[in-house]
């Protein structure tokens, strides 16, 4: 570990948690702890902080209230993850039928929410309220993904997205954290060599981007490869399906291994195993049941992924259609994990729109624009 690598984990990253009023060190800390627990561990974690949101949510949701009196159900009906199909699957379509205030805590102060919002990949954005806590829970889940594939604060990385930095304490974090934040928009060829130049530049060490844009940033990369030379450690890849030919264009392009990453509003962090043959579920942030074509909960073969977010009080999502599939495996993995293994992600799958300008649009700008 470097100086800067120590003195980012140990000092800018508590000191950031106090500026932001977030716990991702906390968390953090906890979570690369938990990463070896037996199965006995995490599903007994799971069902404790499952008992403790479902009262919460009766208490203090109104339709959760509203739900459980109608199912003729209490709190403490439900004592662990199995008990959870005594009750409905929630849908984005029923969030916005019955109201966001429907589904918001009465008990949770705004100075400790922040603003979430669904990506709009699977159709229109949903709009809710996340709690610091599970906010900052779900970013130390994707950190301790990012520290499986090599990665350590402090290390320079590369973030490109649709949008530029609007929040100063955002560009701040930046700076304090050796992250180079590169907005895509119009994405046109000059845009895209302008993001390879500034690639070259700062010299990352890892990559994050959507798959469908890095395809096209990989062919400027091959035909400019005596200009643009720098080799990058790993790329994170996330929003949409990454097809094994892509992965294999793109890893020769930069001439390194991608660690591919899914995650969605409710549902915990999923990030791509060191052995490459896998995903694995951050579980201590959620619930996963995958139903089968029969609508039954399996352990093994491909299915609908419904989520229970075990953090979230402000918003909670409790057996919630991701309107995903998934395909996962009840063997344990090669790198030996207890942690949901996920064989394939089959959800997401877009199209990159050519303007006759020559400018591109992905799924995600059109998000942005709505």
């Amino acid at each position: 570990m470097s100086l800067t690598n120590f003195i980012t984990e140990k000092v800018i990253l508590p000191v950031s948690d106090i500026i932001t009023g977030q716990s991702v060190n906390k968390y953090f800390k906890f979570l690369m702890k938990s990463k070896n627990w037996t199965r006995a561990e995490l599903d007994n974690f799971q069902n404790q902080r499952l008992k403790m949101i479902i009262q919460h949510a009766y208490q203090q949701v109104p339709y959760y209230h509203d739900l459980f009196n109608s199912l003729n159900l209490k709190p403490e009906d439900i004592q662990s993850k199995e008990d959870l199909q005594k009750l409905p699957i929630l849908t984005k379509a029923i969030i916005k039928k019955e109201g966001i205030d429907r589904f918001t805590a009465k008990n949770i102060s705004s100075k400790k929410v922040v603003d979430g919002f669904s990506s709009g990949s699977t159709g229109e954005p949903l709009f809710f309220k996340i709690t610091k806590e599970s906010y900052s829970m779900a970013i130390a889940a994707n950190l301790r993904g990012w520290y499986s594939m090599g990665y350590r604060l402090g290390d320079k990385f590369v973030k490109v997205s649709v949008n530029p930095r609007s929040s100063f304490i955002k560009r701040l974090q930046d700076k304090m954290t050796n992250n180079l934040y590169l907005p895509s928009n119009p994405m046109t060829n000059e845009r895209l060599e302008h993001i390879l130049e500034k690639i070259e530049r700062f010299k990352p060490k890892v990559i994050r981007w959507y798959s469908d844009p890095l395809i096209i940033l990989a062919e400027l990369k091959n035909d400019n490869a005596t200009k643009f030379k720098h080799i990058p450690d790993s790329i994170n890849t996330t929003g949409n399906i990454l097809s094994p030919n892509d992965r294999k264009f793109i890893e020769e392009a930069f001439q390194c291994k991608i660690f591919d990453s899914y995650g969605c509003e409710g549902n915990s962090p999923v990030f791509e195993c060191v052995t490459h043959d896998c995903y694995h579920s951050a579980e201590e942030y959620g619930i996963s049941e995958i139903l089968n074509h029969d609508e039954n909960v399996t352990d093994k073969g491909v299915g609908r992924l419904i989520s229970t977010d075990l953090w979230n009080y402000a918003h909670p999502f409790i057996r919630y259609d991701t309107q995903d599939l998934i395909e996962i495996d009840d063997e344990k993995c090669k790198c030996g994990s207890n942690h949901l293994k996920v064989k394939r992600i089959l959800g997401r799958e877009n199209e990159v729109l050519l303007m006759p300008s020559g400018r591109k649009f992905i799924v995600h700008d059109f998000t942005g624009f709505f």
